[in-house]
């Protein structure tokens, strides 16, 4: 990294800066991995190119995530991905339930099959999606979704000038270039009152920080992810972007023991519930509830409340 190079979320100078010995998957020699030892965030420099990034996208994500994903993830069929992703619509309805409005409009960026959107919509609240890939946007306009390519896109059309209620985005901010203003962008969409939800992977999950598996340690340092936040720099980026909110950063475990044990055994992905039938649900619930106090929990979940 160049030393004329800050951090790219606090601006700490290089001197707080640490290369992590990580291979970037598809990336090329360049593409590292730095930990700002002032803010505690992780980012890769350099980036994706504009061009190769939206190709990438437009184009490439599913396959990409076919390839790194479980075999029943659902990644190039939009209806497989909507099966595959029914326990966390679950999980994401516990918390999102308190904050849907009886009567209002949602906005998912990043809504990939709509899996999310379809039971909000259920509810006569209106939903709209951002979604780049081409694979699924086609499948959202098509069940009765606006869906639009860019957020950039939605706001020309005029879809952006009644507010939201709600503004969530899962695992989409840990993709975006210039997080700030992305967030920035999405606070002025919403109504008084009204939530910015969102979900980031963890950079101290433990399968990396506790485990130390080099498999996973292959895996989850990608060319397509910009950022990897803990909870101290997650809360750092929220505080820059909406200093008078409410904001609260949580941790969560999306995965379970079974999944664990087979990164362990077989250092790939998949496993979810393998063997729930032998170790039972409470020592799954107590293996995820324990890894969350520690600190170790795979995903951050923010809910920043705009003021009235």
């Amino acid at each position: 990294m160049p030393k004329s190079e800050n951090c790219l979320l606090c601006n700490a100078d290089p001197s707080f800066l640490a290369a992590i010995p990580v291979e970037v998957y598809e990336g090329r020699g360049q593409h590292k991995v730095y930990h700002c030892n002032k803010c505690d965030v992780r980012f890769l420099y350099p980036g994706l190119n504009d061009r190769d990034e939206a190709k990438f996208y437009a184009k490439e994500f599913e396959k990409f995530m076919s390839v790194r994903s479980a075999v029943d993830a659902g990644w190039e069929k939009p209806e497989e991905h909507i099966r595959a992703n029914q326990l966390q619509v679950e999980r994401r309805m516990e918390y999102l339930k308190g904050l849907l409005p009886t009567k209002g409009r949602v906005l998912e960026v990043g809504c990939s099959s709509g899996f999310l959107l379809y039971p909000i919509m259920e509810k006569n609240i209106e939903c709209v999606g951002v979604e780049p890939s081409g694979v699924f946007s086609e499948y959202v306009r098509k069940r009765g979704i606006h869906c639009y390519d860019s957020v950039e896109s939605m706001c020309e059309s005029g879809a952006a000038d009644s507010k939201f209620d709600i503004v969530m985005h899962y695992f989409v901010l840990e993709h975006i270039r210039k997080a700030e203003a992305f967030l920035s962008i999405q606070m002025e969409m919403l109504k008084p009152g009204g939530y910015l939800v969102l979900e980031v992977p963890h950079a101290l999950d433990a399968l990396h920080s506790l485990f130390k598996i080099s498999a996973y340690n292959k895996f989850i340092w990608v060319v397509s992810h910009r950022w990897y936040f803990s909870t101290a720099s997650l809360e750092f980026l929220l505080r820059k972007v909406a200093p008078e909110s409410d904001i609260n950063v949580s941790q969560d475990q999306r995965y379970d023991l079974s999944n664990h044990l087979i990164w362990a055994r077989d250092g790939k992905p998949g496993g979810m519930a393998h063997f729930t039938s032998v170790l039972g649900v409470e020592v799954e619930n107590a293996y995820r509830k324990s890894l969350i106090q520690a600190g170790y929990g795979d995903t951050l979940i923010a809910i920043i409340q705009k003021p009235v």
